[in-house]
């Protein structure tokens, strides 16, 4: 590994190229929960149209998951990559990720924010010509024992309009056996409507999966500043190849939680029996005011469990952008709970100091317990912010103190103390848990 980043180095000495580096540090402590430590060396050396690449990851232990339980103690090379890139071709070696239409057949991502990596190593290309491009991908997922996952997808583009065919294989190591995953997509784009569709079917090989289908549908409506988006989706029997070890990421309808209380109740997306809408309207009704107001359904194919989530937000902006306000309030039926969550978020800047404040203020009503949780930060951007935040969830008080620091250059430290609700973190439709925690967390991130 030594030899590798001295040539990398000299390399970029004498073709005069550039080299990046990204080093990530995240540490917990814990007094009550789990504790952990993780740090993720990332190196790029760029040079005319290549570019490569490693990502050293140490754990010791890794981040809790509740998907692979581990907490083994590891420290590996777990991305490597030389890349070529022109304006017809571009191909990969090494590890890549790779997306078929809008994931909902395969989708190998990583999200780096919540610590999940679905990458696989091998070698993907994409072909550009004119109105057609045509992409494949062959690797290993190491995260899945090393299956083998291939594939690959045409896409047609002439006009306004899109269609094509997406393929992908997964061969799991023995005694699990292959699943073939086909798929069809199609779509116009227009200035002021857009339509799209998706339709996915799963073949497993071996007959100890049932086979399943799925379909997404979207369009979208834009008039001035005011937009309407609806969408619809039915997946039957399509994780693939498993929930535990799953390669697709099919749109969720769900809105991703960004507040304490909005993740602590989060509807997971069950692809193997899920059918269900949405509906997203975004407006600004003036320079000062905006909103955005959402409503999604979801249920079972025989009509159980069914979850409905609205959520309401209305932005206010003064003139001089020195004050914003919002106030959001979120209902969700899941099942026999209901949960009503009213929020408010204050953002004050005043003429006569650099500083800046940021006032958050939950409360939850369910059942059983009335919910309440503030934040309260000061900011002096872009350097330092400190905060506090603290509440009481179902009869138990938590309190936390933070600090983002980045006084130093290129070089940002996020500090904490104190305890903090469970709840789901989620990026990109991706979520974990992340379980109660207490005690000391620090998170230093040098970008060079």
């Amino acid at each position: 590994m030594k030899s590798f980043i001295i040539s990398l180095i000299l390399s970029s000495l004498l073709f005069g190229q550039s080299l990046t580096a990204r080093n990530w540090l995240d540490y917990r402590g814990a007094l009550e929960g789990k504790s952990h430590f993780e740090n993720r060396t990332w190196m790029s050396l760029d040079f005319g149209d290549f570019s490569a690449g490693i990502l050293f990851w140490a754990q010791e232990p890794p981040r809790y998951s509740e998907i692979s339980s581990s907490d083994s103690s590891r420290a590996y090379i777990s991305q490597y990559w030389f890349s070529f890139y022109s304006e017809m071709l571009e191909l990969t070696a090494g590890s890549f990720t790779q997306t078929l239409g809008q994931g909902v057949i395969l989708d190998l991502f990583e999200r780096e924010d919540i610590q999940i990596d679905h990458h696989c190593d091998g070698a993907n290309f994409l072909l550009r010509l004119p109105y057609i491009e045509i992409t494949g991908f062959n690797g290993i997922a190491g995260w899945d024992e090393n299956a083998i996952v291939r594939g690959g997808e045409i896409t047609l583009s002439p006009w306004k309009i899109s269609s094509g065919i997406e393929y992908a294989k997964v061969i799991p190591n023995e005694p699990n056996y292959p699943q073939e995953v086909f798929g069809a997509f199609g779509g116009i784009d227009f200035d002021f409507l857009s339509f799209y569709g998706e339709y996915g079917y799963k073949k497993p090989l071996g007959g100890l999966e049932k086979e399943g289908k799925a379909l997404y549908l979207s369009g979208a409506l834009m008039f001035g500043l005011f937009s309407l988006m609806g969408e619809y989706k039915d997946y039957d029997e399509f994780a693939v190849r498993n929930t535990q070890a799953q390669y697709n990421n099919p749109p969720t309808l769900i809105k991703e939680p960004y507040y304490t209380f909005s993740g602590r109740h989060y509807h997971e997306l069950n692809p193997k029996d899920e059918t269900g809408y949405a509906f997203t309207f975004n407006g600004q009704f003036s320079s000062n005011l905006s909103s955005e107001f959402f409503y999604g359904y979801a249920n079972n194919h025989d009509g159980t469990n069914a979850f409905n989530q609205f959520w309401g937000e209305l932005e206010f902006l003064n003139d001089n952008e020195t004050f914003t306000a919002k106030g959001a309030l979120e209902y969700k039926i899941d099942g026999d709970e209901t949960y009503i969550t009213p929020i408010a978020d204050i953002m004050w800047e005043p003429d006569w100091t650099l500083l800046a404040f940021n006032l958050i203020a939950e409360f939850q009503n369910e059942e059983d317990f009335k919910n309440i949780a503030g934040t309260f930060s000061i900011s002096y951007s872009p350097y330092m912010t400190l905060g506090v935040e603290g509440g009481e969830i179902e009869d138990e008080n938590f309190a936390r103190g933070f600090a983002d620091v980045d006084v130093i250059k290129k070089t940002k430290i996020r500090l904490g103390y104190g305890k903090r609700p469970g709840g789901f973190t989620c990026s990109g439709g991706v979520c974990r848990y992340e379980e109660a925690f207490k005690g000391v967390e620090a998170q230093i991130i040098i970008t060079f």
